[in-house]
């Protein structure tokens, strides 16, 4: 009943989309698919929507969609997180468009790319979001000739799909499809962050501040464009929500989404690991010793732990069969400048500059760099603090994450990558008083705006 239910609403939005934007062909998952004629898609629903009804004449179709909305808007987590959601999330849009409109783009480099000469349609259209473009429409493309080159093989393939799939009900506007991929799974990945805080922290005043705060943070503002941050932070955080319950079967499904929709994803692994060994240290601590110790009964977990580097193999397999190198993803991200550079060379340059030069001249003349670098210091003092409150498997996912693409292209994005890092926001939502929180959620809501300004106007940040 519920895929019936589920079949029929897809093809009652199969015929919205054709009504209103016209028929399309399109291969799914390698089978060519056509939709000319809006009259077909809206009879295989009539006649599912019939035969349903004469097999399970009860709940009908309409009641279950409205208990399940009444439901979901009823939830004391939706309650909670509706308001922090659509205020951040449509806020920066429409900072965004103001600042299209009123500061206008940089007058000495052309636009990059185009969807739209309507400037609120093509507010999508924004750096990385050409590429994620490009592999939903077209594909992976490789070229031996061009391996210094920039190349879409660079980009892992959950969210460009997802985008493809998705605006085949939306349009087929990929990256207005990409935003609304964007949004929800946002929404989905700030309840699961409630949820996981309130369970850490045993207080729902300090699991709303973390929601609050990280929603708030000022990269965030890439939550709200066609990037892969919000499926990323879904993923990862449900991941380790339902890794903590016990529910494998749920952990492996997430786990294998985070492996593959960044490349980063896959060091969820190392970090479902940890908790692992957890576990079994503290069995072992309550039976006097590892010869009591139950090891099988950890090997479902484990299993479920190894779901984000599987996900990360499946995605090497493919580039195997495309490019005759598995991990030739990772040699193209040079061509974005993230060649190997010693972290103790990274930070010696700065203390260098600092010393010849001053703050100040840090501060003006680098204003990037030193944005990218509080941002860094801002996780790399929650580690220590995260370990001891939270559990050491939260600080690891805070290092393995940081570290490698510190090592791998010094500060370069490092916005994007703390952005997800949300072990640091629940700390910060318990520590922070009740009564500083408003000063904080002003402070970083403000910075965020600046972000969105610039980023949509094409000025880094990127």
């Amino acid at each position: 009943m519920r895929a019936a239910d589920g079949v029929a609403l897809l093809l009652l939005a199969l015929t919205l989309s054709v009504t209103v934007f016209g028929g399309f062909r399109v291969d799914v998952f390698g089978v060519r698919v056509s939709v000319t004629d809006a009259w077909r898609p809206l009879m295989a629903a009539m006649a599912l929507m019939g035969l349903r009804h004469w097999r399970w004449r009860t709940p009908t179709i309409i009641a279950r969609v409205t208990r399940a909305v009444i439901r979901w808007w009823q939830s004391p987590d939706t309650r909670a997180v509706w308001p922090v959601w659509i205020a951040t999330r449509l806020g920066v849009l429409v900072i965004g468009f103001l600042a299209v409109s009123l500061v206008g783009y940089p007058a000495e480099q052309p636009v990059p790319f185009r969807i739209s000469d309507n400037e609120l349609l093509n507010l999508p259209a924004r750096y990385d979001a050409g590429w994620y473009l490009g592999v939903a429409n077209e594909g992976y493309e490789w070229s031996a000739e061009s391996e210094g080159q920039q190349q879409n093989i660079a980009f892992f393939p959950a969210f460009p799909m997802a985008m493809r799939y998705t605006s085949i009900v939306l349009g087929r506007q990929p990256l207005w499809a990409g935003v609304a991929i964007a949004f929800v799974a946002f929404f989905g990945a700030l309840v699961y962050l409630l949820r996981l805080a309130r369970d850490l922290l045993g207080d729902e005043g300090q699991a709303r501040a973390a929601v609050a705060l990280l929603a708030s943070y000022p990269f965030a503002v890439y939550y709200s464009a066609p990037y892969t941050e919000s499926l990323f932070l879904l993923a990862a955080v449900a991941a380790v929500y339902h890794f903590r319950r016990g529910e494998v079967g749920r952990t492996a499904a997430w786990g294998l989404l985070a492996g593959l929709t960044r490349p980063n994803g896959a060091l969820l692994s190392v970090v479902l690991g940890v908790m692992v060994l957890e576990s079994l240290w503290t069995e072992r601590r309550a039976r006097g010793g590892w010869a009591g110790v139950a090891w099988t009964a950890h090997l479902d977990r484990l299993a479920a732990a190894a779901t984000p580097g599987i996900g990360m193999l499946v995605y090497s397999t493919f580039i195997l069969f495309l490019t005759g190198h598995p991990f030739q993803w990772t040699t193209q991200n040079a061509a974005w400048g993230r060649v190997y550079r010693p972290l103790d060379t990274l930070v010696a340059d700065r203390l260098s500059y600092l010393g010849q030069f001053g703050v100040y001249s840090y501060a003006a003349d680098q204003t990037l760099d030193m944005i990218y670098l509080v941002s860094v210091l801002f996780i790399l003092v929650t580690v220590w603090p995260v370990g001891r409150r939270l559990g050491w498997a939260f600080a690891v996912l805070l290092l393995v994450n940081l570290l490698p693409p510190l090592a791998a292209g010094g500060l370069l994005s490092m916005g994007r990558v703390t952005s997800t890092l949300f072990p640091a926001f629940i700390w910060l939502g318990a520590v922070v008083p009740a009564a500083h929180r408003t000063g904080w959620l002003m402070g970083f809501a403000l910075l965020q705006g600046l972000m969105a300004a610039l980023f949509f106007t094409w000025r880094p940040p990127y």
